[in-house]
């Protein structure tokens, strides 16, 4: 009995061990099948990359074209507008120039009201001849118009000069301690007796006629008299 027993017990291990071999060789050969199959690659990655790559080609293409043109249009319109600006602007300067020099580099020129018969002929002079004769006698000519306006400055200050000083007796004393001149008459100030005023103000009984840079004029009982300031830092 004992070897009948056995013999099944045998036959028993014979048939799991050959169960176990077949499932082990089953599952080696379906990985062997798995890792032989070649991966697929998809087509539409290649199609997708190479579409937009084309299309951000394209897109730069027509960018630099675009600010091309955008260059060339400016750069293209300064020069058609520069000969139109430029041809009257020319002109326009020197005519104003001397205008404003001639007038302002004299240093009293408002204030001379007595002396209108000498500057004509002073003025006059040098313009006839420099028509008709040559050119070294207008230089002798404008020369001698400077004598005249020379001669007739002091003609002109003397009176108010006398004027002055019949006033200064007759009125109270009229201290300037500054002036401020500016362009415009509205805008001049003076200080006198301490006191900030405009053209028009009256001080001490006497009128403010006309505010100049170094010196007041002023008018009490018809009679016109100037008073001039002196001053370290006077302007010339």
């Amino acid at each position: 009995m004992s070897l009948i027993l056995d013999a099944l017990r045998k036959m028993e291990q014979d048939r799991k061990n050959r169960r176990g071999a077949a499932v082990g060789i089953r599952a080696e050969v379906l990985r062997y099948r798995t890792a032989a199959q070649p991966r697929q690659v998809k087509p539409y990655l290649p199609v997708a990359i190479s579409l937009l790559l084309l299309a951000g080609g394209i897109g730069t293409g027509a960018y630099l074209l675009g600010k091309r043109d955008v260059v060339l249009s400016q750069a293209t319109r300064p020069t058609a507008a520069l000969p139109s600006v430029a041809a009257p602007a020319i002109p326009a300067v020197p005519s104003v120039a001397p205008a404003a020099t001639s007038h302002s580099g004299g240093a009293f020129p408002a204030p001379e009201l007595a002396t209108p018969t000498g500057q004509p002929v002073s003025v006059s002079a040098p313009v006839q001849p420099s028509a008709s004769k040559p050119a070294g006698k207008p230089a002798a000519a404008a020369a001698k118009p400077g004598r005249y306006e020379a001669a007739a400055k002091p003609q002109a200050k003397a009176p108010r000069r006398e004027g002055t000083e019949n006033l200064q007796g007759a009125m109270p004393d009229i201290a300037i301690s500054g002036i401020a001149f500016q362009d415009e008459r509205s805008l001049r100030r003076a200080v006198l007796n301490g006191a900030l005023v405009g053209e028009g103000a009256e001080v001490a009984g006497a009128r403010v006629v006309e505010i100049k840079e170094n010196k007041v004029r002023m008018s009490r009982g018809g009679e016109v008299f100037d008073i001039v300031f002196s001053s370290g830092f006077q302007s010339r």
